[in-house]
């Protein structure tokens, strides 16, 4: 994205520069100028605006090329402000207070039944705060996902913006809602794999199998704000005995045929995690099922959107999700084999395990990096915006 030069566009400027530090930092102020299109004073003035709230800092020097000055180098200050993480699993509940980067400082998990979601959830936050003994002005935000395998897409999407709402009104804080998928590809694009991406899918295998399509580093949004439903491909020509529908790769990809493979319900997620190891004999016949439906799906991906990349994750850990990947090989002959690559075709993300929490943290500082990100964004009706709050969203203080 460039930026304008223009003084009405200080909003905007503020936004792209403070995007290329968290994504490329350390950064000088010339490189920014050059990837934005934007003068140096420009630049200079978004900078000096972002030390002041002590969301960057400078790290060092660079030595410039020929005669030029030495440039001063730009991070992203992670403890500028803390965000909360709040991830809703059926009717398991994980809230976590983390740095504005993705990593964890502490968390608390419990079990809820509906009516007394947002409750919960408001005092584990608050427990957070004060076992953390953190001033509560220095959370900017919360990130929120659901994960619904019961309702249609669009009844699940509609229970979560309502969730979304009640949540932040009951803590007076902003909320930022996507799919898990989303987030973790809005965690990919800021910190991980994709940083220096442009275009991508992260496919995540939850209790259904999600995607998020990232293209001219956007995630795209579908009918009503919904995509990405990978899941519900038709992956064979196999009909369902009860059903007779053709078999989709939720039937044999996801956690949820996991789950019923290896005859678990209702078991806490970590320690569903904990009894993925190899010992577990029932776990080879569901890779063995599980393998090329996948397969078909990163062929029909590449096929689809060439992108740079896919990015394969999920609620699962890393034995396993290694064990499938290489499982996958040879992938399917596709468009995206030919030409010059610079990127391998699918790519496995590190820390599997929390990844779905470090993208559900990062939500609100995604949705503060364009304005195009605060569709994802509620603040409630009584919020007094602080500083960093009305800086980076374009709120009144």
């Amino acid at each position: 994205m460039k930026g304008s030069n223009a003084k009405q566009n200080k909003a905007l400027n503020l936004r792209l520069a403070l995007s290329q530090i968290v994504a490329l930092g350390p950064i000088s102020r010339v490189e920014i100028a050059r990837n934005t299109n934007l003068t140096k004073q420009t630049i200079t003035n978004m900078v000096e605006t972002l030390l002041e709230h002590d969301l960057v800092s400078e790290v060092g020097i660079k030595k410039a090329e020929g005669a030029g000055k030495p440039s001063k180098m730009l991070c992203f200050n992670e403890k500028a402000a803390y965000s909360i993480a709040i991830r809703i699993m059926e009717n398991e509940l994980f809230v976590g207070m983390f740095k504005l980067n993705g990593d964890c400082i502490n968390s608390l998990t419990t079990l809820f039944s509906p009516n007394e979601l947002v409750s919960k959830a408001t005092y584990l936050v608050n427990t957070l705060v004060n076992i953390e003994n953190i001033d509560s002005s220095k959370v900017l935000a919360v990130g929120l996902a659901m994960q619904d395998s019961n309702n249609f897409a669009l009844d699940a999407h509609k229970v979560a913006k309502e969730t979304q709402i009640a949540l932040a009104e009951s803590l007076n804080l902003p909320v930022a809602l996507e799919s898990t998928a989303s987030a973790c590809a809005a965690y990919q694009m800021l910190f991980g794999e994709a940083q220096t991406l442009q275009s991508f899918v992260y496919v995540h295998i939850g209790n259904r199998v999600e995607s998020s399509v990232v293209y001219n580093r956007d995630i795209l949004l579908g009918q009503n704000g919904l995509t990405g439903a990978l899941g519900d491909i038709f992956v064979t020509p196999e009909t369902d005995n009860d059903t007779g529908e053709l078999g989709r790769l939720n039937d044999f990809s996801s956690l949820n045929s996991l789950k019923a493979a290896l005859n678990i319900d209702n078991q806490k997620h970590d320690d569903f995690l904990a009894s993925l190891t190899a010992d577990n004999k029932l776990l080879e016949s569901w890779v063995n099922r599980a393998e090329e439906p996948m397969r078909i799906a990163i062929h029909t991906i590449e096929s689809i959107f060439n992108s740079q990349t896919i990015i394969l994750g999920g609620d699962i850990n890393e034995w396993l999700l290694d064990t499938l990947i290489k499982r996958l090989r040879p992938y399917i002959p596709s468009i995206a084999q030919y030409g010059e690559r610079q990127v391998i075709r699918l790519i496995k993300t590190p820390e599997v395990s929390q990844i779905t929490q470090k993208g559900i943290a990062t939500l609100p500082l995604y949705a503060a990096l364009g304005f195009e990100n605060h569709h994802i964004l509620y603040c409630p009706t009584a919020l007094q915006a602080t500083p960093l709050q009305a800086l980076i969203y374009a709120l009144d203080a």
